[in-house]
């Protein structure tokens, strides 16, 4: 490798790491704060980056604040459709999407921050409309584990849209917890536990008990 080329890849990683940095950084404050009140110098300092840098490779606050929500879709669409792709029975399939959701919850934190801000006040901008598409998407997915459960006989009759809507909330209602800034905040790990127990005791109920002999 000649001098130029070899300097000429030691920038591109220069230029991915500042990047990666960022994105990282204004995740992280994208789990405190609506995008609204995100600031490029508060993501800047939190990456110990100058605030020109975000410019350079994003143009804009709402440039950084697309490509975030972009890597954590890719990241949320993957997870999940590997889940409901898994070559397992019905039943393991539907508990399984629900430990891909609830793991992608606590590993990225700023997905509930920003469902509940977008939630709450509705979309403002095309990326948002995005989240909420590609989310909806995936809640009829998992509506489909449940209604391939169903047919199957894997557990007992339950309307797949309702059930979906409930664990939907109920997951990000669980995981925003770990968000509060009060008593009522609940670590990460005790978050999984919690819903765990619940998913347990849930499961309990929905399969249908073997036929008698």
């Amino acid at each position: 490798m000649d001098d130029d080329t070899e300097a000429a890849a030691r920038g591109s990683r220069r230029r991915e790491r500042t990047r990666a940095l960022l994105l990282d950084a204004a995740e992280s404050l994208m789990s405190q704060r609506a995008p609204e009140e995100i600031r490029v110098e508060d993501v800047a300092a939190q990456a110990g980056i100058s605030a020109a840098s975000v410019y350079v490779h994003f143009g804009t606050k709402d440039g950084l604040l697309a490509a975030v929500t972009e890597r954590v879709l890719a990241v949320a669409t993957e997870a999940l459709r590997s889940a409901y792709a898994a070559e397992t029975s019905p039943l393991e399939r539907f508990a399984g999407v629900g430990s891909a959701y609830l793991r992608l919850l606590l590993d990225h934190p700023a997905v509930v921050k920003y469902l509940t801000v977008t939630g709450e006040r509705g979309p403002r901008t095309p990326v948002e409309d995005e989240v909420v598409a590609r989310f909806s998407q995936l809640r009829e997915e998992f509506e489909q584990s449940i209604r391939d459960a169903v047919e199957t006989g894997a557990i007992r009759p339950v309307d797949p849209e309702l059930l979906s809507y409930f664990l939907f909330g109920a997951w990000n209602g669980v995981a925003a917890l770990a968000l509060r800034r009060d008593a009522l905040v609940l670590a990460p790990e005790r978050v999984e536990l919690a819903v765990i127990e619940a998913g347990l005791a849930l499961l309990e109920g929905l399969i249908l008990d073997p036929p008698s002999a």
